[in-house]
């Protein structure tokens, strides 16, 4: 009874899995769009992902990326890009790195692949969660038996 369980558990695992699917991420720019702001919080109920594998993709790509630069100074300006990215500045990295350009400006620039829509709010996906629940019924049931 206890094989029934787990075997239904990772036919329930691989269900939500397709390993076909590209990843789908925020594409948008401050200063071209306004339903992409550069002081407020990102709405993603507003925006739409777009797959990173197809033609609506500016930068086709495997994972997201969000850059934000700032330029120094009482008249500065802040831009926000999201988008599709296929290569990193720093080789094979993830997470954000900061840098200065030689005018002052500040930039940040993290990639992630761990969701899609990553480079927008973060969440806990529905793949993990539900990996999660099935271990812990699976647990708990072999525990009954």
């Amino acid at each position: 009874m206890a094989s029934q369980a787990m075997i239904f558990c990772v036919f329930m695992f691989f269900m939500y899995i397709s390993p076909g699917d590209s990843i789908q991420c925020f594409q948008c720019d401050s200063n071209e769009d306004i339903s992409c702001p550069n002081d407020e919080p990102f709405d993603t109920s507003v925006n739409a992902k777009v797959d990173c594998n197809s033609f609506e993709a500016h930068t086709p790509g495997q994972f997201c990326v969000k850059i934000v630069q700032e330029s120094p100074g009482w008249r500065g300006w802040k831009k926000v890009t999201r988008r599709c990215g296929s290569r990193t500045d720093f080789g094979v990295a993830w997470g954000c790195r900061w840098s200065w350009d030689y005018t002052g400006v500040f930039r940040e620039t993290c990639y992630c692949e761990t969701s899609d829509g990553c480079n927008g709010v973060d969440r806990i996906s529905t793949g993990f969660l539900l990996s999660f629940i099935c271990f812990l019924f699976t647990h708990l049931y072999c525990k009954l038996l």
